[in-house]
């Protein structure tokens, strides 16, 4: 804006399990669903990662008609994460077994060492 000056945003952290909870929000777009589990599930290292077939699991929702639980198909899954890159809020590295937010959007603290990630391999 004209006639304020540019200075370093103050740093702030998030709370986990608020982005976890927002996750399970059927109202919300399936791909902000999945960011709010990488925000809400992420290491050290920035990965959220997920056994085959558990993030499908995770974004499921109660069919409140039938009481029966409904889960996205793989290729949706697979397009939610890749939305989600395209908007920038994941890293392109993520996939439907590894959701990595990007490193400019996070900061852990004091170098600690994190448990590798089981799909990139990497750790903090």
């Amino acid at each position: 804006m004209k006639g304020i000056p540019a200075r370093t945003p103050p740093w702030a952290g998030h709370l986990q399990g608020e982005w976890e909870a927002r996750a399970s929000n059927s109202a919300l777009p399936l791909w902000l669903r999945v960011v709010s589990l990488a925000y809400g599930m992420h290491a050290l290292n920035g990965h959220a990662s997920y056994g085959p077939g558990d993030l499908g699991l995770a974004l499921s929702t109660l069919d409140p008609e039938t009481g029966e639980i409904q889960g996205p198909s793989r290729q949706t899954v697979h397009h939610a994460v890749k939305r989600a890159v395209e908007h920038g809020w994941l890293d392109p590295s993520s996939t439907g077994r590894c959701l990595v937010v990007p490193g400019n959007l996070l900061h852990s603290g004091p170098p600690q060492r994190a448990r590798a990630c089981i799909v990139h391999g990497v750790g903090a």
